[in-house]
């Protein structure tokens, strides 16, 4: 009998993955639904936190009665053995934590015997596909890395949510985004494996594509899965478009969410940052009862996360970095003003009223103003059941909706009449002018409308139903699907830029019969009354949707057997439609003063898949040959078929050596084709504004270096084709004999990407102040100074990423102390070489800081690795983790001299401790970041002085879990 035939309780086995031990069930009994084995031990193991694997066919034939076993000291051998007792059943241990449930004719040896990996806490479903594939492997069996995060270890986490989950894994890095991004961010978070942009990680649950988010769909949402309902996280660091499709390569994170459980379980977590705020708590309801025929599970959970300003730590309080080593990141805009007049002085209020020389001391510090860590909420319904149709075929369902919303707070408008949209320039007659000429230039923060104020709502619905069944050998799957999520942003505080351009001309222009205000931008501040501000105020409103449907039929099984083994195969076809919908308000086609218009984009694509995949065992329990190709077609671009090759060798029983190769594709997103009318103040350098701005070919004179943000327009384009990719691995997994409990992976990889969609205005600036090229692009007037920046999406960059993964686990189980386990898991980027354009440089980013304001790829460690020890004995179980991400260097100009520094390594220790009482009561209490390390400071960091995306801003950080279960 082969292992892949077993099937692991699922929920059992993750209660055993982190935590299970022999002695570990409840001292006042276990009390046992009724029904077929597989459900029975099912309640066992998850009461017992003890992985069970059982083979599947005789474990659903096999029905038991409801009944209560007696546990008085805890263990679990004697309840197994009083269940047992009366069926053709009995069982063997495999390690400290896991038993095999075999007919009671079945030597122990054909269970896999001493073959069976001794980690039982890295078992995850056997008998089902992991991640990465739709063929049946042990994990440790796979032909690519994959990390698992079991239902036990995100208990002890404290996370409540899948981005914060996902954050500090060693394989994330770059431009992640969550609440942690304020300005610039939309509410949404997703996760970028490798450094690649979010939209290179394909992101499941349950092994099945999902809706993206509303604006656009470039990624899917993380908010939009309430981790209450999730059982455990896969994370594939391999790509896997054979697979999957499109968008896997850089990897795939698939949620698997909570299907057999039963009872009720409820929830409650509250925590607070040392310096009191940051306020959180969370409540989650499970409940879930099984029956004759089949099973039915009801999740509700309500997420509450409290405002985290700016001003509030030391790092954050201030954008003038010039004491820290970096430069002063102040706006030009200020409350009294900045006014160029035409004599070439530039003045600004004085506390009097009059006026004075402008200087660079007079810069307007706005992080008094805004949120580092937003303020966000959640609400979400999930329900899954299933149904026995016969003995052969199961009906399922499975539903899930969710809101959320976010508050964003940023400092109040600031206007650049010369370079914001319109006709700003105030008129030599405006009766707030007393300068008697026309004024072109003024950057003025208008303080009388308030801080502007960013709400992001959405709404997602995800509906999954279909029939699966076994026939002979094989496992089918049949699904119909139907998602669909809205999003809204509503930024409030801003500027019509039409009406402002009428307040600042004369009394021919604007007066009473007109209906118009004059606006007086030149007086101190305050001098902006109601009557103006009503005129000029403004809201802008983006709605978007992202829907999809598909139907999907898959199976898998066993094709035939020769001398050397079972050869494995899967095949199937996937049909899918996707649309999107959103468009954004604006002032008569121009965008408001003081927001980033995300303009307008429809469109919709069908596409038609079919895959299959194969496993050839070459030499009998030493050599497997895997393959996978899909065929893709799309209705808006065309095809691609993308193969998967992969060769497995077991040289000695202890040690396995793995490769892998594979194409793989990212098909342009519909906002990438679709896209109109995107506009942006980007936080940009031009190089025109340095002292030897004159020896560059495409400046005209040394341009205005008081600015740091210019307005970018981006562009969709319908003839995209493509992004294109080849993926190498080469991998060895160690698990030897004489140590048990302790296993190693090491792989190293290699992605390289061609034809990548890039809009980098960066690089179309230098482009044009060195080169003097891209001239119908980057906007320029008589002077110089950029007026726009038109960035159209094109195939035109190329990346390579290579590095290596290593992960290692030990557990070690003693009488006196318990059940110890030790991990360590690190990523190391080796090198990232991204090349913009054809012709152009390639730039090796690893270990390198660019912010993604600035067009960059983000914080890219060279190393970033966890490690921990957890503990479990009877009630009491603990955990300590340290997370570390290396240093970085990052680049920028400072007094006409470009320089290069460090950003300092960063480690954060967690502590966490829970206590179970027999009533079936868990108490938790955990601190993260015990030691307090605020984040390094980065010098070019557009929030906040630091990543966002990379480091926590929290400072230490307490919480209290509460949770109950009968």
């Amino acid at each position: 009998m082969k292992i892949r035939h077993w099937a692991t309780l699922s929920l059992a086995t993750v209660m055993g993955l982190s935590h299970g031990a022999l002695a570990g069930c409840p001292k006042s009994g276990v009390h046992l639904p009724g029904g077929s084995l597989e459900q029975v031990l099912i309640a066992l193991g998850r009461e017992c936190r003890i992985s069970v694997l059982v083979q599947a066919s005789s474990a659903t034939s096999f029905k038991l009665p409801e009944q209560t076993l007696e546990t008085a000291a805890g263990d679990f051998e004697p309840a197994l053995q009083a269940l047992l007792r009366d069926s053709p059943f009995t069982y063997h241990r495999h390690g400290p934590a896991a038993v095999a449930v075999v007919p009671r004719d079945t030597p122990p040896e054909e269970t896999g015997g001493d073959d069976l990996p001794a980690q039982t806490e890295e078992i995850t479903v056997t008998g089902s596909s992991l991640t990465g594939s739709h063929l049946r492997h042990l994990q440790l069996d796979s032909y690519a890395p994959i990390d698992v995060l079991a239902q036990p270890e995100l208990e002890i986490t404290g996370a409540q949510t899948v981005a914060q989950l996902l954050k500090f894994l060693p394989a994330v890095s770059g431009n992640s985004t969550s609440t942690s991004v304020s300005n610039g961010g939309n509410g949404t978070a997703t996760v970028t494996l490798r450094g690649l942009p979010a939209s290179n990680t394909l992101v499941l649950i349950n092994g099945r594509r999902i809706v993206s988010n509303g604006f656009g769909g470039e990624a899917a949402d993380l908010n939009t899965i309430p981790l209450s309902a999730v059982e455990r996280v896969e994370i594939l660091k391999d790509g896997a478009s054979a697979v999957y499709g499109s968008d896997a390569i850089a990897g795939v994170v698939n949620i698997i969410l909570r299907r057999n459980f039963d009872g009720l379980s409820v929830n409650s977590y509250f925590g607070e940052a040392k310096r009191g705020d940051q306020q959180t708590g969370s409540h989650s309801m499970t409940w879930g009862k099984t029956g004759d025929r089949g099973h039915l599970m009801l999740s509700l959970s309500r997420y509450r996360q409290g405002v985290l300003m700016s001003r509030d730590r030391e790092l954050s309080e201030s954008a003038d970095n010039r004491s820290r080593g970096g430069t002063d990141l102040r706006s030009a805009a200020s409350p009294a003003g900045y006014i160029a007049l035409g004599s070439g002085e530039v003045v600004t209020n004085t506390a009097a009223g009059g006026y004075r020389t402008w200087s660079q001391e007079d810069r307007y510090d706005y992080r008094g103003y805004t949120s580092a860590v937003v303020p966000s909420r959640r609400d979400s319904a999930y329900l899954a059941g299933d149904l026995d149709l016969d003995d052969q075929v199961e009906l399922f369902v499975e539903a899930m909706g969710i809101r959320t919303r976010a508050q964003t707070t940023m400092a109040p408008t600031p206007v650049f009449t010369r370079f914001d949209n319109g006709d700003l320039a105030i008129a030599a007659d405006s009766p707030h002018n007393p300068f008697g000429e026309e004024i072109t230039d003024v950057r003025k923060r208008i303080l009388e409308l308030g801080p502007r104020t960013q709400e992001n709502r959405t709404e997602t619905w995800r509906f999954n139903s279909g029939l699966k069944g076994n026939w002979d050998s094989w496992q089918w799957e049949l699904t119909a699907a139907t998602h669909y999520t809205r999003a809204s942003e509503i930024l409030n505080g801003l500027i019509d830029p039409t009406r402002l351009s009428m307040g600042l001309k004369g009394p021919g222009q604007c007066n009473a019969d007109s209906g118009c205000v004059p606006v007086n931008l030149l007086g101190p501040s305050g001098s902006i009354d109601d009557a103006q501000l009503d005129f000029i105020r403004a809201e802008s409103e983006v709605d978007g949707a992202s829907r999809m449907v598909s139907l999907t039929y898959v199976a898998d099984g066993i094709v035939g057997s020769s001398g050397t083994g079972e050869i494995l195969a899967a095949a199937g076809v996937e049909l899918r439609r996707e649309a999107i919908d959103f468009k954004s308000t604006d002032a008569m086609g121009l965008s408001f003063i003081g927001s980033n218009v995300s303009g307008a984009a429809e469109g919709e694509r069908i596409i038609g898949e079919v895959f299959a995949e194969i496993s050839l065992p070459l030499a009998a329990d030493k050599l497997w040959l895997d393959g996978a190709i899909r065929y893709s077609d799309y209705s808006d671009f065309g095809n691609t078929a993308n193969p998967k090759l992969a060769l497995r060798w077991r040289p000695w029983p202890s040690l396995m050596v793995r490769a892998s190769y594979a194409t793989g594709f990212k098909a342009p997103t519909l906002i990438d084709m679709n896209q109109t009318g995107y506009q942006s103040q980007e936080f940009l350098f031009d190089p025109c504004t340095r002292n030897d701005a004159n020896t560059l070919p495409g400046c005209r004179g040394q341009a205005d270096g008081a600015r740091i943000q210019y307005l970018t327009e981006f562009g969709g384009n319908a003839e995209l084709e493509p992004e294109t990719s080849d993926n190498r691995s080469l991998g060895l997994v160690w698990t030897p004999a004489q140590l048990k409990g302790f296993s190693a992976t090491l792989d190293m990889f290699d992605i390289r990407q061609n034809d990548v969609i890039d809009t980098s205005p960066q690089y179309l600036i230098d482009q044009n102040a060195r080169e003097a090229l891209f001239a119908d692009r980057v906007l320029r007037d008589e002077r110089g100074d950029i007026i726009k920046i038109v960035a159209r999406r094109l195939n035109i960059g190329a990346r390579e990423v290579r590095g290596l993964d290593l992960a290692m686990r030990y557990e070690y189980l003693s009488e006196d102390i318990g059940q110890l386990r030790w991990s360590l898991n690190a990523s190391h980027i080796q090198r990232y070489l991204d090349q913009p354009a054809p012709g152009s440089p390639t730039e090796d980013l690893a270990g390198t800081f660019v912010d993604p304001a600035s067009g960059g790829a983000g914080s890219l460690p060279k190393w970033k690795a966890n490690t921990g020890v957890y503990w479990s004995k009877g009630r009491w179980e603990g955990g300590y983790t340290i997370h570390h991400v290396g240093a970085l260097e990052e680049s920028f100009t400072i007094d006409e001299q470009r320089v290069t520094r460090r950003i300092d390594s960063w480690s954060s220790h967690d502590l966490q401790l829970a206590y179970s009482l027999p009533v079936g009561l868990r108490l938790a209490a955990g601190i993260d970041n015990l030691l307090d390390q605020a984040p390094p400071f980065a010098a070019t960091a557009f929030n906040d002085n630091y990543d966002g995306r990379t480091y926590d801003l929290s400072g230490r950080y307490w919480y209290t879990t509460l949770a109950y279960s009968f």
